[in-house]
């Protein structure tokens, strides 16, 4: 019976970098979609760090507020360095005096 990794950190390591590496040699190193570029978010990590629900992240990118791509599954993922720019602009949003 397959149990999987022994130490899930060391294998979400090998496997990030396996899947940068494997886009790369089909992009480029200059030429990776913007959307495929580093770390890909799950659905429940945006929804924590915008601290709403997991549907209200689905419904925001079927309405093409937050990027996202699809997994073969049918997944969607969000790459990071976009939802960190969303964060930082609801934060400046946020800030009083900026009405």
């Amino acid at each position: 019976m397959f149990r999987g990794p022994a130490n899930l950190n060391e294998c979400d390591l090998t496997t990030e970098t396996e899947r940068e590496q494997l886009v790369r040699e089909l992009y480029g190193p200059d030429a990776v979609p913007e959307a495929l570029d580093g770390r890909l978010l799950r659905t429940r990590e945006v929804a924590l760090l915008f601290q709403v629900s997991e549907r209200a992240v689905t419904d925001w990118a079927t309405k093409g507020r937050i990027p996202s791509v699809r997994t073969p599954g049918g997944h969607r993922r969000y790459p990071a360095h976009l939802v960190r720019q969303l964060l930082q602009e609801a934060r400046a949003d946020q800030r009083p005096g900026t009405n």
